[in-house]
């Protein structure tokens, strides 16, 4: 039976190999164990070596729970206890532990003071610091950050000018590379996402998808031919979208958010076949001419049936923007495809025209001239 000096020499040697495997700088995956007011504790998953952290370091931010992963770096071990962080800020920001940081690439925690030339001073702990323009993140470029509290990694400390100059950029990079692997072993097409509108242009909108652009096409933003987009979106609004493409090779992500769109064929359309409605021409193709009817609709009016000679110029009869009246050929829900006919809808009318002006005749029998040259016009129309 060991007695108790033996126990504590026991323990003695595992403390020792416990220091002996971990170096201070050294980065580390974790989990968390206990969360108490002043320390969050924490079990590093390969050395199984039990530590604590600050809460101070989540003071603008909420504590991590039971069981969360965590990144941390080894600071020292004090009479047993190993001390960690997963960023240097406050009093922690000793010059001991920034050369360690600069060293090892371990985040401290700055705020931003005042712009200056070429970049930004910062307040790191009791020390003065600059960041270049050039190594702010574009999510913070041109945006008002005075005061703000901001993660750093140090790229340099000059001891004969005490200057100390940081990146943001590259600390941002890891962050987004981390969150890169964990979404990609997430994400899959066909899934469906929160994303945050960054931009609004006419091919469609750019989308922040949890830290990445992403982009929904024009056609998967709205049912809408040649929809104006800043019309029906704004920026800073949340949309649910399906996930379309993703190539993480590129960072080229594509969105739909017509899931959670009403879809104006899927009702009762406005109009039928054989009605004439008026539309507003979109524009002119060398095969015929778009036109848009209301909001939702547009229909082709091939080039046989725009009333134009064959070898004349459809752009030297017609102007986009220029009001339409067509007669509704086809309807074909399926394609999502209508097509119309500017001579038919010239020839119903001219046939209404007649049928109105023979109703209001006195006399039947009697046709007055007008009358007989449009019956003549018709006839002859429905010969060709």
């Amino acid at each position: 039976m060991k007695g108790p000096s033996s126990e504590f020499e026991r323990l003695l040697e595992e403390s020792f190999k416990k220091r002996q495997s971990i170096e201070p700088g050294s980065r580390h995956e974790a989990k968390v164990t206990a969360v108490k007011n002043d320390y969050v504790f924490i079990r590093t998953l390969e050395n199984k070596i039990l530590g604590n952290i600050s809460t101070e370091e989540w003071r603008d931010e909420v504590l991590p729970k039971v069981g969360d992963s965590l990144v941390v770096y080894f600071l020292k071990e004090n009479s047993g206890d190993f001390y960690f962080t997963t960023c240097l800020s406050g009093d922690n920001l000793t010059e001991e532990h920034m050369e360690m940081a600069a060293q090892y690439e371990i985040p401290v925690l700055g705020q931003m003071f005042v712009e200056a030339n070429g970049g930004w001073e910062v307040k790191l702990g009791s020390h003065s610091a600059f960041v270049p323009f050039s190594q702010l993140d574009v999510s913070v470029k041109g945006k008002n950050i005075a005061g703000k509290r901001i993660k750093f990694v140090i790229s340099e400390i000059g001891k004969k000018q005490n200057k100390i100059v940081l990146s943001q950029k590259k600390i941002a990079d890891k962050e987004r590379e981390t969150k890169k692997q964990l979404l990609r072993d997430e994400l899959k097409a066909g899934m469906f996402v929160s994303c945050t509108v960054k931009s609004i242009h006419k091919f469609g909108l750019i989308v922040d998808m949890d830290g990445f652009d992403a982009l929904v096409p024009q056609s998967e933003a709205t049912y809408k031919k040649n929809a104006d987009l800043t019309a029906e979106f704004r920026v800073g609004e949340t949309l649910r979208a399906k996930i379309l493409t993703l190539d993480w090779a590129t960072n080229k992500i594509s969105l739909s958010v017509k899931d959670f769109l009403s879809d104006p064929w899927s009702g009762k359309l406005p109009f039928k076949e054989s009605d004439i409605v008026t539309g507003t021409l979109e524009s002119i193709k060398p095969f015929g001419l778009f036109v848009r009817l209301g909001d939702d609709f547009s229909g082709l009016v091939p080039n046989k049936e725009t009333g134009v000679p064959s070898r004349t110029p459809l752009n030297t009869v017609f102007n986009p923007g220029q009001k339409l009246e067509v007669f509704v050929l086809e309807i074909n829900p399926e394609k999502r495809q209508i097509a119309l006919s500017i001579s038919k809808a010239a020839e119903a009318k001219d046939r209404m025209e007649y049928q109105e002006y023979m109703s209001k005749e006195e006399n039947p029998g009697s046709v007055s001239s007008f009358g007989l040259a449009l019956q003549k016009s018709l006839e002859k129309k429905n010969k060709k």
